[in-house]
């Protein structure tokens, strides 16, 4: 009888807690997958990332918007331990182009900044709104020191790199190279590779100094220019296979047309 009513009051707790098990339901993911990159060169924004002197900071100058009243701006890089980051807004109702925002690779309270360490490099991601569309441009950029790189400094997809020689810049000297998402103005002909920026906190004269781009399309009848600021130079390259290099005088702007 106690093992009847052992095993009667046994299935009811089993028949209760089957009661209570609701089936489970899958939801939909319905976030929306962001299209980066969509936007021809000609049609985007012209960006460059420059150092602080001491590699501590960075700078973000946005120009040549045309179809955007807001920019969302969200920085990641990389550092010895981990990934971190900054983001923040450019309100173009507000601001007149170019627009300058800087970041610190580091956090700073009550006037005491803790900066991080080993920031080799990472990634710009701009949301751009308030136009006929809403679209999203992404670059990567590294951050390298004289010292550290005997003067070889190289874009983050190893394609571009800029020879200064061992001497050609002070040791304490950092660069950031990066991709400037569009042009400070237009270009004739097509892009072949590029636009890729080399910039420090200052702007030194560079001797013996070359630069080097690769790409994977056909070179032959190519140019190689540079933006002093102003305008477009051609300089004086050589094309060997799939790389066009030239002698160069001073940091900023490449852009290799056909």
């Amino acid at each position: 009888m106690e093992k009847f009513i052992f095993i009667l009051i046994f299935g009811l707790v089993l028949t209760g807690c089957a009661k209570k098990t609701a089936p489970v339901t899958q939801t939909p993911d319905t976030r929306k997958v962001e299209q980066i990159n969509q936007l021809a060169v000609k049609d985007r924004p012209f960006v460059v990332l420059s150092p602080r002197s001491d590699g501590k900071e960075m700078t973000i100058t946005v120009d040549k918007v045309t179809n955007a009243s807001k920019i969302e701006y969200e920085v990641e890089y990389n550092t010895k331990d981990i990934i971190s980051g900054f983001f923040g807004t450019i309100d173009l109702s507000k601001e007149t182009l170019p627009a300058v925002k800087k970041g610190l690779f580091g956090t700073c309270s009550k006037s005491v900044c803790r900066y991080d360490e080993g920031v080799t490099g990472g990634s710009l991601t701009l949301r751009f709104e308030g136009g006929d569309q809403t679209y999203v441009l992404k670059t990567d950029f590294n951050l390298q020191q004289m010292f550290d790189r005997q003067g070889i400094f190289t874009s983050k997809d190893a394609k571009a790199i800029l020879d200064v020689g061992k001497a050609g810049l002070p040791n304490g000297t950092y660069l950031i190279i990066s991709g400037t998402m569009g042009l400070p103005t237009a270009v004739e002909g097509e892009i072949v590779a590029g636009p890729y920026s080399f910039v420090a906190a200052a702007s030194p004269s560079l001797k013996n100094a070359t630069i080097a781009i690769q790409s994977k399309d056909d070179l032959t009848g190519t140019k190689l220019l540079f933006w002093n600021g102003k305008s477009y130079v051609e300089l004086q390259a050589t094309v060997s296979g799939a790389k066009i290099s030239a002698p160069v005088t001073a940091l900023g702007t490449f852009v290799v047309v056909k």
